[in-house]
């Protein structure tokens, strides 16, 4: 049933989400903003593939949509009218009949470290030799590049269960999204925030992607009108060009990050600055570059960037990861 159908039946919206606490947190606050807007919703949990294979990293899985296929079945059989996803889940490109019908207003995309309790100071106080967890290529490859003698240990699991495995281990810390434990209210775990020079952070990361079937024209107007920041779109249309001429998604060792430069050019026109790296898994080489251009030219942007980075020699560590995986 559309939207509009459902509407007029006088049913809500089918709002389809992980079951997660984060997924839940996300998928409450749409639900309130469309509430908000005079539309009935409901909730309706979908487990992925992700959630069921809490054993193996996400980088061995050999698929982009390990966190949301089940969703896109479920938009496409009409189970639901909408699903809310993390961006950075998000594979590179969506599947057929399916639409990223609104991004929402970002929340800062940086990742943040995560100290054990026994550990009193900050990243750059860590020791020779130490231990930090992540189950992200992405983190993994830019912490080796900028501490080589670190030893990075992967791990799986909700944001709840990483926290505590954490504090029943022999790691020094570990790395998570500071948005996703801000939005948890756990915001005290966040010894601090990774600063960009060091590790860019994932494409779409700190921003929600609300995707609907293609075909449904009243839902997807709905969700552009009510849920869609423009200048969050703008950003994630330069690092999902940037992630899909790369190719891999979370899959592979690269990160983009997009953002307004506010001071605007010479004209006082706005600047959106694009930045991207492709690395490899022990951070050695990494190849990265920024780019500043005008908001309109974000989609080539991010896709000249990559191109670029494939280039410099990004292309044959990327062929490197792949066939060691």
């Amino acid at each position: 049933m559309s939207a509009s159908a459902a509407s007029s039946a006088g049913e809500a919206l089918v709002l389809g989400t992980r079951g997660s606490r984060l997924a839940l947190w996300q998928a409450r606050r749409v639900k309130g903003e469309l509430e908000a807007a005079g539309h009935a919703v409901r909730l309706r949990e979908i487990t992925t593939t992700g959630d069921r294979r809490q054993d193996v990293p996400v980088s061995q899985m050999n698929d982009e949509a390990v966190f949301t296929k089940e969703l896109d079945r479920a938009l496409l059989s009409g189970e639901i009218h909408l699903a809310v996803h993390s961006l950075k889940d998000l594979p590179s490109h969506v599947p057929k009949g399916i639409t990223l019908a609104a991004v929402s207003g970002r929340a800062s995309p940086l990742d943040a470290f995560v100290a054990h309790p026994s550990f009193d100071g900050l990243l750059a106080d860590l020791p020779e030799g130490a231990t930090l967890a992540t189950a992200s290529l992405r983190r993994r490859a830019q912490l080796k590049a900028w501490r080589p003698d670190l030893e990075v240990v992967p791990v799986r699991g909700n944001v709840d269960t990483r926290l505590d495995k954490l504090a029943r281990s022999d790691w020094h810390g570990m790395i998570l999204a500071a948005c996703g434990l801000r939005r948890m209210g756990l915001e005290e775990h966040i010894r601090e925030a990774i600063a960009p020079r060091v590790m860019l952070p994932a494409v779409g990361q700190g921003a929600l992607g609300i995707a609907c079937a293609s075909d449904d024209a009243d839902v997807r107007a709905l969700l552009r009108r009510v849920l869609h920041d423009d200048r969050a779109g703008t950003c994630a249309a330069a690092e999902r060009a940037f992630m899909q001429a790369v190719g891999g998604g979370c899959q592979v060792p690269t990160g983009a990050w997009a953002r307004f430069d506010d001071r605007g050019d010479a004209a006082g026109e706005e600047r959106l600055v694009v930045s991207g790296c492709i690395a490899a898994l022990d951070g050695d080489p990494l190849f990265r570059e920024e780019r500043t251009v005008r908001p309109a030219e974000a989609d080539p942007t991010g896709r000249a960037l990559a191109e670029a980075l494939l280039e410099r020699g990004g292309r044959a560590v990327l062929q490197d990861v792949k066939r060691d995986a």
